[in-house]
């Protein structure tokens, strides 16, 4: 009989170690292989714009998704190695070349590997096929959203698992190169022990958590809104701290017991602390590395109601459909809007027209210095705004608005930020004569059908808006079509229709970025400089930069909201596999954890056993352990993760909206069935280590 013979028969006899490996490669690269397959996937990369904020929040998440499922794979084959080491030391010590050993051993690893991608990879794909349609009846489905096969995510899925490959032979060259017999046969029995901590450890811990949070993402906003200092990026180091706090509090739940005023609790337990500190640094480990998987988890949960906060305020608008664009271009009229209306049966209500003048508005341009300080250049003429009068927003939203003279209201649609202020404008210029008015800040108006993203946009007093705008051509005019629709099988495609007709009527001179500004263009190109807003857009209905960065894009509710469960649709998809993962190596971390608790303490169980414990002792001791590993863990990554939401829904506007409400609600019940998954965990391997010990 040669070694592969017996390297045979000792997988059959060790079946449940083989299987955990080969579950976890294969596990591993399966998920990432799925996941880079949709996330690659030329429908996705048409959801997410390169550069963009999400583009950049879902390659942060896959980020996670590598470090989690490598993290996983490799502790699940430390584990694997650790249970491989007695067999090893037998063979060394029965005379067996350590070079033929290590030959045969990486040739039953390369099987394992090489048989675990081919796999993996085959499923992976076939997988993202069955999530991608599933999702479609599911969820939504769109003539935008079909399934394209992505050659780029199969090769990320292959790139990941040649480099867990190397990872796993990295650590089997380190695992074969030891020469000391006596440590590779005790490698299994190996424990490392932890000191008792004070209660001072444990606060400072727990002070250390919630400070590494507040530095990282409190300090940041205070720095640039109070002191006008941009944090540099070296400054998210500070998020470490919680990760020192959260090792530190872990360790002093692990090793910390008081006899206190209840001594006899003390007595009664003192063998599961015994147990739980003597192999109290692998514990905390694993605890730490289990409370990071769950925040992170949390993080990607959170995502979706944290997000869905703005499709809640799309219904804030009174108006269905609203159309702007320069009063002299010939777009789309109420002729034209009744005819579409007709075609397709739809009955449109509440018609309105409105008229803006534009006006240049003096403002502060801000930008950071190279040493991260707040800069600020008032400019008499800085852009053009559009207004109108008091009077007028009265007959267009019913609502009375006394407005003094030399005042103005702006429309907004969110708090202040470090580059606009509200009442940054202190004048205005009539372009037709050149005439400058001042004026002060009134106060703010939330009319969403009024609020113009491209544009600022300002109430006047009637006699102001009148002497302002004196000898206004049509040129500095604004047009803003209002209108609703009743409800109808037929409104998404009058809706569509719509919008198609108005980007085909739309002339080159429309085709311009949220960031133009025509007096800003003219200024440039007089002092021959280049001007960053000019840039021309594709009109066209295909073109997904549309949404995002056209000036006059029409603001239809329907196909808002389309867009936005389309974004959702993709995001929860993403976002719930990184969740899966992560939550996947939580439980491969606890489940393992707990029955090699279970095996290397099996001889102190018995021993118990023979002094005269009985089963029910056993069971709570066991219990005991196992309620540290799962409960810690879930409460620290969660509440740390509550704890963050929180302060992301205050911090960003000073306010908690009733919108963020619902949504933390939405947090609190996700925090919740995350713990029945754990607590299904917890039974799962409560029982497997009963098993283990027999009882």
């Amino acid at each position: 009989m040669n070694l592969d013979k017996i390297f045979n028969k000792l997988r059959r006899y060790n079946r449940g170690n083989y299987v955990q490996l080969i579950f976890c490669i294969a596990f591993a690269v399966f998920l990432i292989t799925s996941f880079s397959a949709m996330l690659f996937s030329p429908t996705i990369l048409t959801v997410l714009p390169p550069g963009g904020d999400s583009r950049k929040q879902v390659n942060m998440i896959f980020a996670i998704a590598l470090i989690g499922c490598l993290m996983f794979a490799i502790y699940a084959t430390g584990l694997f190695f650790k249970y491989k080491s007695r067999e090893t030391g037998v063979f060394l010590a029965l005379g067996a070349s350590k070079r033929v050993l290590t030959k045969t051993f990486y040739k039953e690893l390369a099987k394992i590997w090489a048989a675990c991608t081919l796999v993996a990879l085959v499923l992976g794909n076939i997988a993202s096929v069955i999530i991608w349609q599933l999702f479609r009846v599911l969820v939504i489905d769109t003539s935008q959203m079909p399934y394209q096969f992505s050659i780029t995510g199969t090769l990320v899925g292959l790139l990941f698992a040649v480099v867990l490959g190397l990872c796993i032979f990295v650590m089997a060259y380190i695992f074969m190169k030891r020469s000391n017999l006596m440590d590779i046969l005790n490698e299994q029995r190996k424990n490392e022990p932890i000191q008792e901590v004070t209660r001072a450890y444990g606060l400072t811990g727990l002070i250390m958590t919630v400070l590494g949070i507040l530095l990282g993402y409190v300090v940041p906003f205070m720095a640039a809104s109070a002191f006008k200092i941009n944090m540099p990026g070296l400054w998210n180091v500070t998020y470490l701290i919680s990760i020192v706090g959260i090792y530190r509090l872990v360790t002093y739940l692990i090793s910390h017991h008081e006899r206190g005023k209840r001594p006899q609790k003390y007595y009664k337990n003192i063998i599961p602390y015994s147990m739980m500190k003597s192999q109290g640094k692998q514990t905390v480990r694993n605890m730490c590395v289990m409370a990071l998987l769950v925040l992170a988890s949390m993080f990607a949960l959170f995502y979706v109601p944290m997000s869905a906060t703005s499709y809640w305020q799309i219904d804030d608008s009174s108006v269905d459909y609203s159309l702007v664009y320069p009063a002299t271009i010939d777009e789309l009229n109420q002729e034209d809007i009744e005819n579409l209306a007709a075609k397709h049966d739809v009955k449109t209500t509440d018609y309105m027209e409105v008229d803006f003048a534009e006006l240049l508005g003096s403002g502060i341009e801000r930008d950071w210095t190279d040493s991260g300080k707040l800069v600020e250049e008032y400019q008499e003429k800085h852009e053009y705004a559009e207004f109108i009068s008091a009077s007028e927003y009265q007959r267009i939203t019913g609502k009375q608005l006394t407005v003094p003279q030399g005042s103005y209201y702006i429309f907004v649609n969110g708090p202040e930020d470090t580059w606009t202020k509200f009442d940054d404008m202190d004048q205005v210029t009539n372009p037709a004569t050149d005439e400058t008015f001042k004026l002060s800040f009134a106060g703010t108006l939330d009319d969403k059908e009024l609020f113009h993203l491209a544009t600022n946009r300002y109430v006047l007093n009637d006699a102001d808006f009148e002497a302002f705008t004196a000898d206004i051509s049509e040129d500095h005019q604004v047009k803003q079509l209002m209108f609703n629709v009743e409800e109808s099988e037929a409104e998404q495609v009058f809706a569509q229709e719509v919008f198609s007709e108005f980007i085909a009527k739309a002339p080159a001179e429309m085709a311009r970025t949220t960031t133009y500004d025509a007096y800003q263009s003219e200024q440039a190109q007089l002092a021959g400089e280049h001007y960053d807003g000019d840039i021309v857009m594709e009109l066209d209905t295909s073109n997904p930069d549309l949404r995002n960065y056209w000036k006059y894009y029409p603001s239809i509710k329907t196909i808002m909201k389309q867009n936005f469960l389309r974004d959702m649709a993709v995001f929860f998809l993403l976002f719930i596999y990184v969740a899966i993962i992560c939550l996947a190596a939580v439980g491969i971390i606890a489940y393992t954890r707990s029955i090699t608790i279970a095996i290397n303490n099996k001889q102190l169980f018995e021993d118990l056993t023979k002094l005269g414990a009985n089963n029910k002792y056993i069971r709570r001791t066991v219990n005991s352990q196992l309620r540290k590993i799962f409960v810690y863990p879930t409460v620290i990554g969660g509440v740390g993760m509550l704890f963050m939401m929180f302060l992301i829904f205050v911090v960003n506007d000073g306010l908690f909206s009733p919108a963020e409400m619902i949504a933390y609600r939405y947090d609190l019940l996700i925090f919740a069935a995350v713990c029945v998954y754990i607590f299904i965990l917890y039974r799962v391997s409560f029982k497997k280590m009963l098993r283990i010990l027999k009882i």
